[in-house]
């Protein structure tokens, strides 16, 4: 792990959550394995963050949650620095992550950090609730129009398409085995996600696609052109297959396009956002809409407002792929961002009586997590209230 990164709290602190819930990817794992080489103290603070009695002594406390006396009886766990200068404040910020972690790994969201802006902090208070969090769930329409209930089918193969064999695997993924010929036209199937849902699946050329909840995806259901495209309505993440022959393009609702050779990406691009966002993990990617088009490096975003050329920033890639990692991570998102996207997992309509426009939310939390855990932190933090009726959530004060 580079030193900026090991000095990080926010970006440690995701890894060891995601270590404790089991959802590291291998890079991760080697990320994390590298901290805990740094030294002996670092790997003590995960098998400290691995023993049940402390986390239930932490939820205990966090029951009454207060910052800074929830870090001391935390540090009372680590143990508190016992030098100054550089050192000290490497292993401080080291025990802010540790804090931080052993919180995320109870499913509560902890602010490490209270900002001047005005930036909430979230606690913790367990309450059962009506509405659970999002499963894996999607409809797969034919080209017929025939739509099959991906959750309800069975194991093996649920499809046979014109050019394609469409199965389902004992894990749910969905997979195509390509039957058609080169040159010959293929059927278009669409993968659609509700709210509340999620769903991964192999296209015929071997790429994983990721889709979140309420999402779309059509495809061919073979790649026999020179060019692989799809389109895409919604939030997907995409591991392309590398074809230097046949470049694979995504149509973004017929507003952007993303062109790539074999890389992985995420693009963000619901009708309800007020932009679409298209970040880099790995490889190369060009990006076009109206206006403009760039080429983007691992690590940056693209940034489509629909109105003024594309610009390029730097990217928090553990916000931006917290969603496929299981988590809900939120780095001074306005409140109404962060409730927007919460709406679309749990299949909920959010009402205002309130403005909540100047409040920001930084922290993670599990995505599994029911919803009125994650409402009564912004209660408890932000002095907004909320009543839920069936599928709906009203803000007051």
């Amino acid at each position: 792990m580079s030193d900026k990164k090991s000095s990080d709290p926010f970006h440690v602190s995701s890894l060891l959550a995601r270590k404790l819930y089991g959802t590291l990817t291998a890079p991760e794992e080697a990320e994390l394995e590298a901290w805990l080489n740094e030294s002996a103290d670092n790997r003590a603070v995960l098998e400290k963050l691995l023993s049940e009695s402390i986390r239930k002594q932490e939820i205990e406390h966090l029951h009454e949650f207060d910052e800074e006396t929830a870090l001391k009886k935390v540090w009372a766990r680590i143990g508190e620095p016992e030098n100054t200068g550089s050192n000290t404040l490497k292993g401080y910020i080291i025990k802010i992550a540790a804090a931080a972690a052993i919180v995320i790994a109870l499913s509560v969201s902890f602010w490490i950090y209270k900002a001047k802006s005005p930036t909430e902090r979230l606690s913790y208070q367990a309450k059962s609730t009506e509405i659970p969090p999002g499963a894996n769930k999607a409809i797969l329409i034919l080209s017929n129009g025939a739509k099959i209930d991906l959750q309800a089918a069975q194991s093996g193969k649920i499809a046979y398409q014109a050019g394609a064999v469409v199965s389902k695997r004992a894990d749910g993924k969905i997979d195509y085995a390509a039957t058609a010929k080169p040159g010959t036209a293929a059927a278009l199937n669409t993968l659609s996600v509700p709210k509340g849902g999620q769903y991964e699946l192999t296209l015929p050329d071997g790429t994983l696609v990721w889709l979140n909840a309420a999402s779309s995806l059509t495809f061919p259901v073979a790649f026999t052109g020179k060019e692989r495209q799809v389109k895409l309505t919604g939030e997907a993440y995409f591991e392309v297959a590398k074809d230097p022959g046949k470049p694979f393009l995504v149509n973004v609702d017929g507003k952007q396009t993303v062109e790539v050779l074999g890389t992985h990406f995420d693009i963000k691009a619901y009708n309800d956002d007020p932009e679409i966002r298209t970040t880099l993990l790995e490889g190369s990617v060009k990006v076009s809409c109206k206006n403009s088009h760039a080429i983007i490096k691992p690590g940056q975003m693209a940034v489509n407002d629909l109105k003024a050329p594309l610009s390029v920033r730097n990217a928090d890639l553990d916000e931006v792929m917290g969603w496929k990692n299981g988590l809900f991570v939120f780095n001074d998102e306005r409140m109404e961002d962060v409730l927007r996207i919460a709406a679309r997992w749990y299949d909920v309509d959010v009402e205002y009586q309130t403005d909540v426009s100047q409040k920001k939310l930084r922290g993670i939390v599990s995505k599994y997590n029911n919803i009125r855990e994650l409402l009564d932190n912004i209660t408890i933090t932000s002095g907004i209230h909320y009543k839920i009726e069936g599928r709906r959530v009203i803000l007051m004060n």
